[in-house]
């Protein structure tokens, strides 16, 4: 049910049962509020036969008021009168037409087919029709008052071109007048399914009421206004940056702000140029272009939320709101590089929950309920996985907890422990840090001089924070070990493609970066293509391939121990290296051997 409407819809529904009323019944509404749909939805005229949907939209003539009625009753019949009275002679005679044979070579086609109009008329477009008033009328009042039809007039009185007449004659034919009020709930639910699901869709149907505060706040009544702005809106906040979208209040007032503008530009409130004045001075709102004031001062009194007026940097930039309106386009560069210069959109970083957690005792009471309740929610979730954050809220808990008590040091230990192994199980706890250096860059924390630290805080440990930081990370030692196989890979592809990266890998190196320097890893790279690739390499730039092998050679040496995983797999590979190159030629195999032996040299 139109709950907007109800009592409309029981008017219509209670005409429609009389059998000859004697009387039209007008449903008078602004353009685009909905009467059409509501009139088709009350009537079903498009599924019941008995009931006729006529559009009088552009019809000067009586010849033409009745072509609109053939073509009503006959959907193929889309040309004009004169055009098919051209070519009747070209149609075949003996055609069945509403039941009955006929030759429309010697019968007037519009007279045969007025003869079968039904019980029920619906005439739309009233106001948009070309006939004088009273010539209307007459046609319509014959259909009334001489063939006892129900007539059901669709108009938006206030736009006819002959209002005065129009309102002043209407009351010989109209019995009853029956406004409707646009349902703007019924619209937006219809215009979800043309907008695909997004960013944009998601955010504008959870901010509804604030699209239909809009649309009444413009007053005008006009859906196809505000559902064309939707769709146009939606396609605008898709290209939106995600993490900009994220600034709610923002968008939700560059949302408010676009649908007035585009609703009034659209109905011709304001014109291209009041958009190029957006950012001028005041003193084009006061000079005024009417009694009321400027365009835009007026919109601005309509819409006090939206940045009509982008006079100290609103959310819509002017330029952007031309470019939208009316070139009709933006480019997703241009509409991101224009809202990041507002400001409104790259609001600093809020201060971490964890880093909130440890000022609990300055922090407001339901602030600090609030952060405690999110970092259990990402407890629950298994979504808290960075371990120095997670260490630092074990902490911090635990330091609150001395002020507590219904604080159990155990049980928090016990929870914090059975959270992380839960946490590895899943395969959520990352792995450690390839790189050199031992401490931050290899954990993500620092445990060093008696304190745990990350991001700038650092505390003391507890017996149990010792073994939480032990259990961490020997855990993403696990998950760096699980990796491997797959890094090996990977290391393996470098050596093909790119054997300079594959060295740069090798090495030690002091700047966070990856770097196998201190890792054994070379026993998982496949070792046949790896000495295929150094073989190749050796064909074509074999001062490349002596340094790859200087760089494996290197990892030999004794004072590298760590690395010892790695020895059988070097010296197998020196055996495979023989045997491809043996497999061209005994030279070539001979060569091979004092390559190696070069490079064995130089690696000490």
């Amino acid at each position: 049910m139109d709950l907007p409407n109800q009592i409309a819809r029981r008017v219509v529904e209670k005409y429609l049962k009389l059998k000859s009323p004697r009387y039209a019944l007008l449903i008078d509404a602004p353009w685009g509020c909905g009467k059409t749909h509501f009139i088709k939805a009350a009537t079903e005229c498009e599924t019941d036969p008995t009931r006729l949907y006529v559009s009088l939209y552009n019809v000067h003539s009586a010849d033409e008021f009745d072509w609109a009625l053939v073509r009503a009753l006959n959907p193929w019949t889309k040309s004009t009168a004169g055009k098919v009275a051209g070519r009747a002679k070209e149609l075949a005679s003996g055609l069945r037409f509403m039941g009955l044979s006929v030759d429309l070579t010697k019968v007037n086609m519009a007279e045969l087919a007025l003869q079968k109009l039904p019980q029920t008329i619906i005439f739309d477009d009233i106001e948009r029709c070309g006939l004088p008033v009273k010539q209307l009328w007459g046609l319509i009042n014959r259909f009334v008052e001489h063939e006892s039809k129900r007539v059901i007039l669709i108009a938006n009185s206030d736009k006819h071109s002959e209002r005065p007449d129009f309102l002043h004659s209407r009351e010989k034919l109209v019995g009853q007048i029956v406004t409707i009020e646009p349902n703007v709930d019924a619209a937006m639910t219809a215009v979800w399914g043309d907008i695909p699901d997004g960013q944009a869709r998601r955010f504008l149907q959870a901010h509804q009421a604030v699209i239909k505060t809009t649309f009444e706040e413009a007053k005008h009544q006009n859906l196809r206004l505000l559902l064309r702005a939707i769709r146009d809106a939606a396609d605008f906040i898709d290209q939106i940056e995600p993490e900009m979208v994220a600034h709610t209040a923002s968008v939700q007032r560059l949302t408010q702000t676009l649908l007035a503008l585009h609703m009034a530009y659209h109905e011709g409130a304001i014109d291209k140029d009041d958009l190029r004045r957006r950012g001028d001075s005041g003193r084009y709102l006061n000079s005024g272009k009417d009694e009321d004031g400027s365009p835009l001062g007026k919109l601005k009194q309509d819409h006090p939320n939206a940045d009509i007026l982008n006079l100290r940097g609103g959310t819509l930039p002017t330029e952007l709101g031309v470019n939208l309106l009316v070139d009709g386009y933006a480019s997703a560069a241009q509409i991101n590089i224009a809202l990041k210069a507002t400001g409104h959109f790259t609001a600093p970083k809020e201060t971490p929950d964890w880093i909130r957690l440890w000022n609990w005792g300055e922090q407001d009471t339901a602030e600090l309920e609030g952060v405690i309740a999110r970092i259990k929610a990402s407890l629950t979730n298994f979504e808290l996985t960075n371990p120095g954050e997670i260490l630092e809220i074990y902490g911090a808990l635990n330091f609150m907890g001395k002020y507590r008590d219904d604080f159990c040091p155990k049980e928090h230990a016990r929870n914090f422990f059975e959270y992380v192994r839960q946490l590895a199980n899943l395969c959520k706890l990352p792995a450690r840090s390839s790189a050199s250096i031992e401490g931050q860059e290899q954990y993500g924390f620092e445990w060093q001089h008696g304190s745990i630290s990350y991001g700038g805080h650092g505390y003391t440990p507890d017996i149990r924070a010792k073994g939480l930081c032990q259990l961490v990370r020997k855990l993403m030692d696990q998950a760096w070990d699980n990796k491997l196989p797959e890094m090996g890979s990977d290391l393996l592809d470098h050596l093909q493609a790119r054997p300079e990266m594959f060295r740069n890998l090798m090495v030690k190196n002091t700047d966070g970066l990856t770097s196998y320097w201190s890792t054994p890893i070379l026993h998982h790279m496949d070792r046949g293509a790896a000495a295929l690739a150094i073989y190749d390499l050796s064909q074509t730039d074999r001062a490349a391939a002596l340094r790859v092998l200087d760089t494996i050679f290197y990892r030999k040496r004794e004072s590298r121990a760590q690395l010892r995983p790695e020895h059988d797999w070097i010296e197998e590979l020196k055996v495979n290296l023989v045997a491809k190159a043996d497999a061209v030629s005994a030279i070539s195999a001979a060569q091979m051997r004092l390559l190696i032996q070069r490079a064995e040299s130089r690696a000490g």
